[in-house]
């Protein structure tokens, strides 16, 4: 990034999961389509040099289980996932309150989560609602803000990249 004062949030929704289980919604894991995909978009990020400083993740199985991937991929200690149950089952609100805590000092965040609350915050903070946040998609976004800051049309959408689309 060019600036100290911009920050990025890299938007990720979880990977594909399974409803052949009989486990809760929230302990469903990552079908092995899904692991794929969000291995492809592990290396989209590091391919373009878009390393978090800062993660944080809903805590459902299948979310967590996205973070590790990409954390693995990029050599990141999965350890320092943060993990706020604010963003499963989210609103608006509670997603927001959870960018809100992140450190001031971080510039480039990945948040993991779940729709519909996903694509209400790029709505919302981009005012582009024509966008459909499949499993494994991941929302590059810009804000000169800071986290307390981010509110109606705050950030610049930069991408949209979908992981079944990339190559192996």
């Amino acid at each position: 990034m060019n600036t100290t004062n911009q920050r990025e949030l890299l938007i990720l929704r979880h990977g594909k999961s399974s409803w052949d289980t009989i486990n809760s919604d929230f302990d469903r894991p990552l079908t092995d389509k899904g692991q794929d995909h969000v291995e492809r978009i592990a290396t989209y990020l590091q391919q373009n040099n878009l390393i978090p400083d800062f993660i944080i993740s809903s805590p459902a199985q299948r979310a967590i289980h996205t973070a590790t991937i990409v954390c693995q991929s990029l050599g990141i200690n999965s350890d320092t996932i943060r993990t706020d149950s604010q963003i499963y089952n989210a609103r608006l609100e509670d997603i927001l309150s959870a960018i809100s805590q992140c450190p001031q000092q971080s510039h480039r965040v990945l948040l993991v989560g779940h729709n519909p609350s996903l694509e209400k915050l790029v709505d919302v903070l981009t005012s582009n609602s024509s966008e459909h946040l499949s499993p494994s998609t991941l929302v590059q976004l810009q804000t000169d803000n800071n986290w307390q800051q981010l509110q109606n049309s705050y950030a610049r959408l930069i991408s949209i990249t979908h992981g079944k689309s990339l190559a192996k």
